[in-house]
Formats: structure tokens, C-alpha cells, sequence
């Protein structure tokens, strides 16, 4: 992967690790990797394998396409984002968020509709 390439991926895994709460020990405990490979990956100074930047994206609110992407768009990065929470809620539970999920579609596809007559 490009240095620039490596940066970048770097700063979203600093934002999204920060977001969540995350110091760079405890994303380091639970994808079973050294605080050391998170620091490193962060200042994009290393190219991490595919094992842990799975492990980063089933912990942080990132897809694997977020991360090797450096120009995915805004809408495909929702998108994943949307399937990443999908994947990660319980199996026994996927089709609730599921049912909630189109229910709420709906009601803001009507209330578009509304906002566009007035």
C-alpha cells in the first residue's frame, strides 16, 4: 500500500478508534494485537495484514472497503457501514433490527414526501 494510502487509512482508524472510545491499548486488546502495531498503523507507519484490519473493522465502526478504499464515496461507506451493523448484531436478532430498520425507512420516506408538498 502507497505511504499516502497508509496515512490515510491511519487517521480514519484514529478518528473511528477515538470515536468509539477507544484508547490504542484497549483496541489493542481486543483485536489481539500489540498497542505498538495500532500506534504504527495509526501514524502510517505499517501495512497491516488483512487478519487485523479485519479484527480493527469488526471492532470499529469501519468496513473493510472504508479501509482499503482511500476514495470510496460517502453513500458506498454508509452503505457498508449499514451492512457492518448487520453483521454484527446477533444472528437470532438480525431479523428484528431488520424489521425496525424498513420501519423506519418508511416513516421518513413519508415524512419527506410531506416536507416536499409544503
Amino acid at each position: 500500500m502507497p505511504i499516502d494510502e497508509l496515512k490515510e487509512l491511519g487517521l480514519k482508524v484514529k478518528a473511528a478508534r477515538k470515536g468509539k472510545g477507544l484508547t490504542q491499548q484497549g483496541l489493542a486488546d481486543i483485536c489481539h494485537v500489540s498497542t505498538k502495531q495500532i500506534a504504527n498503523i495509526e501514524r502510517g507507519k505499517m501495512n497491516p495484514s488483512y487478519l487485523i484490519l479485519k479484527a480493527i473493522a469488526k471492532v470499529l465502526p469501519l468496513s473493510l472497503d472504508s479501509l482499503l478504499v482511500p476514495d470510496i464515496t460517502e453513500e458506498d461507506e454508509k452503505a457498508a457501514e449499514m451492512k457492518m451493523l448487520y453483521l454484527n448484531c446477533p444472528p437470532e436478532m438480525r431479523e428484528t433490527l431488520l424489521h425496525h430498520t424498513r420501519g423506519v425507512a418508511e416513516e421518513l420516506s413519508d415524512f419527506s414526501k410531506k416536507l416536499e408538498k409544503e
